[in-house]
């Protein structure tokens, strides 16, 4: 796993850097005002059914195929699987129609300060995304078969070609002024990211064949598991949704576009350590609990965590730390200015807390949907998400904008323990003491790093400048975490220590 695991994160890495000369892109041809967020909420639509179809479905479908394997053979989960994807492409029909129809309101419930043209322009855009509903159904079965079958590469991959895209159509949109350049281009790197899927699935032995069976006992039993998942995933997508609205109607039109870019930063984090880790170890996890190696399972589950939080909190605490020189350099320029800065790093550093907690949130409920049971993460995500919206209220009246992303940070620290409440009571306790050890250290390291990330951005800022300085201490202070972790004795450690020299070692 540590081998596999590294090369994720690479690859997982070069995408998210493209991310960012993405964004910067964005922030300095379109910038953070009206046109931006008329952006964003059209990809909000596409962006809103994703992450919660295909977290369900791929959650869902993985231990479901593992079961009709066991029980049936490999050519009925094949068939179950042409029979799913057929399916979902009736679905994505029905979607696609109900957005193209509805597109007005629906942009105006994204987005309740937009009017007038901003508003049409707005439809107009989240018909054309509409489109990419297709795509996200397919990838969502297909990105889940390629994760049976031990690859991992391909689907983590794909953000690269969309990156690369849109890099080049926002690029284009600036040159000719025409913003529906923006949105074509984006609907085509959402589509073409998906281009390798079907080939590679093809060699590692998928054949399509055209099923559709609303009646399999199987679709039934994904059905019972996954409508908890993606009822989970709704909540969860709906706390931005309800963020961007309460910006807008609180805080005026462009409070959209500065969320999403202190959020898009955010990603990055949890893109490297919570998807790659978490792509890695579930089948894994399922397979284990679909065998009924329940302690198997737990060590697993447990060791997700760790990987997680060597990366998650020492990025997080260095987040919070040097948040105004990061906006400054991923943003700074153009269209995006000082003053963009200081609102976006500052709801940044606010936003950051969140992710430690909605990285354990993912560990631990992937236990459950492991054996099948979906109904604890989405009560506990029901939950969150409740405490999260009443927050919304009490902390913007404190905070102003910053209050929404206390809010987020605070109800998904609730969230975190809920799940680990949920997680002894079902499977009983983990052999905590290592794990516990081990992510003191991590604190202890990364606390140490985000203080002399701290010293030496302000001992050479004067003399070197923002940029410079900004990355000679993230060089050094990570030097100093890497040093740190290393020497800590921590098992996972290990295991990619490991993995990277076995990776040397064959490359020569």
């Amino acid at each position: 796993m540590g081998r596999t695991t590294i090369i994720l994160m690479i690859i997982t890495i070069l995408s998210k850097v493209l991310g960012f000369v993405r964004e910067s892109a964005m922030a300095a041809f379109v910038g953070a005002g009206e046109l931006k967020s008329i952006y964003t909420t059209a990809i909000t639509v596409p962006t809103f059914l994703s992450g919660i179809v295909i977290s369900g479905i791929v959650s869902g479908y993985i231990p479901i195929f593992n079961k009709v394997k066991n029980e049936e053979g490999e050519e009925r989960a094949q068939v179950f699987t042409n029979n799913l994807l057929n399916i979902l492409m009736i679905i994505g029909f029905v979607a696609f129609t109900i957005s193209f129809i509805f597109a007005r309101p629906i942009s105006k419930a994204f987005s309740p300060g937009l009017r007038g043209d901003a508003l049409s322009l707005a439809a107009n855009f989240t018909r054309i995304m509409g489109l990419t509903i297709f795509t996200f159904l397919y990838s969502s079965v297909i990105r889940g078969y390629l994760n049976i079958k031990g690859n991992f590469v391909v689907p983590i991959a794909s953000g690269i070609i969309l990156n690369i895209i849109v890099i080049v159509t926002t690029v284009l949109y600036w040159k000719l002024d025409n913003p529906y350049v923006l949105i074509v281009g984006s609907l085509i790197g959402y589509a073409f990211q998906y281009i390798r899927f079907p080939f590679v699935a093809k060699k590692l032995g998928f054949r399509y064949k055209k099923i559709i069976n609303f009646k399999d006992k199987y679709i039934k039993e994904l059905l019972i598991l996954i409508v908890p998942i993606i009822i989970s995933g709704a909540a969860d997508q709906l706390s931005i949704i309800v963020d961007n609205s309460m910006g807008s109607a609180y805080f005026g039109q462009d409070s959209v576009s500065q969320i999403y870019y202190a959020k898009t930063m955010l990603s990055f984090i949890t893109g490297v350590a919570t998807l790659t880790i978490t792509t890695v170890t579930f089948p894994m996890i399922a397979r284990l609990a679909q065998e009924g190696k329940i302690e198997e399972m737990k060590k697993e589950v447990a060791s997700s965590n760790v990987l997680a939080m060597l990366i998650v909190i020492p990025a997080t605490l260095g987040m919070m730390v040097l948040a105004s020189p990061i906006i400054k350099l991923a943003f700074e320029r153009n269209a995006f200015t000082s003053s963009d800065t200081m609102i976006v790093s500052s709801l940044m550093a606010a936003y950051a807390p969140y992710i430690i907690f909605v990285s354990v949130i993912k560990v631990f409920s992937n236990a459950f949907y492991s054996i099948g049971e979906s109904k604890i993460p989405v009560l506990v995500v029901l939950i969150q998400q409740t405490i999260n919206f009443i927050l919304n209220f009490v902390m913007i009246k404190f905070s102003g904008i910053n209050g929404l992303a206390y809010a987020t940070s605070i109800s998904n620290a609730l969230g975190s323990f809920m799940i680990i409440f949920a997680f002894y009571r079902r499977f009983g306790k983990l052999s905590t003491e290592d794990n516990f050890k081990a992510i003191l250290k991590v604190v202890a390291a990364s606390i140490v790093m985000s203080l002399a990330a701290y010293f030496i951005f302000n001992k050479f800022v004067s003399h070197l400048g923002s940029n410079i300085s900004l990355l000679i201490a993230i060089i050094l202070s990570g030097f100093i975490y890497i040093v740190l972790v290393s020497i800590s004795k921590i098992k996972e450690v290990e295991y990619l220590k490991e993995g990277f020299l076995k990776k040397i070692k064959n490359n020569n």
